[in-house]
């Protein structure tokens, strides 16, 4: 038989995930580009929320709110053309991947927001090299539009591509899954039974 989320687990699930969505909007301000936890909140919303039409749509529409805010009260530019689209489906595949974990523990955890990040890199420049015009649709242009984005990373909290787009899935993967296993612990404990 299914077990079912608590009101009170969905909620702090929902909490979490719209907490580390304002965390976008503080790091994009810091100009800590990548230094994000939208990755680490598809990952964590695959793995935790057991309704899995909410796990894709939770994290999605927390990267829309947040580009909403860019867009209107900020100078980062919140939407940028089609390319938008591979973005939201790099996250829907990190979803996908969490929703998909087979054991879940730190060490998968570990590998999968390393995992993920890489992937969104990947995913991301193919979506700018085949939606754009700025290279070639060559292979030799695919690999020309990957050397050119690690260098927008430089100027990254830890400057770098690897560090900084790794190291933001894994911090805020860890404080996701960390605070998520706390919470659960402290506030609900099943109610032990009277003898």
């Amino acid at each position: 038989m299914k077990q079912k989320t608590s009101l009170p687990e969905v909620l702090l699930i929902v909490g979490l995930i719209l907490m580390v969505g304002l965390s976008r909007l503080i790091t994009n301000e810091m100009q800590l580009w990548n230094f994000n936890a939208i990755g680490a909140s598809a990952l964590f919303g695959g793995v935790v929320i057991k309704n899995k039409k909410l796990a894709y749509i939770l994290p999605l529409a927390t990267l829309f709110l947040t580009d909403i805010c860019f867009e209107l009260f900020t100078s980062i530019q919140g939407f940028y053309g089609a390319q938008m689209f591979v973005v939201y489906g790099a996250f829907l595949f990190i979803t996908w991947i969490g929703a998909n974990l087979r054991k879940v523990n730190a060490l998968t955890v570990l590998l999968a927001s390393i995992g993920s990040g890489v992937l969104f890199f990947l995913i991301s420049n193919t979506g700018m090299w085949a939606l754009g015009d700025m290279y070639p649709h060559t292979f030799s242009g695919l690999l020309t539009c990957y050397a050119a984005a690690i260098p927008f990373f430089r100027n990254d909290l830890f400057g770098s591509f690897f560090l900084n787009t790794i190291m933001g899935n894994v911090f805020y993967s860890a404080v996701l899954f960390g605070a998520y296993a706390l919470v659960k612990r402290l506030a609900f404990k099943p109610q032990q039974q009277l003898a």
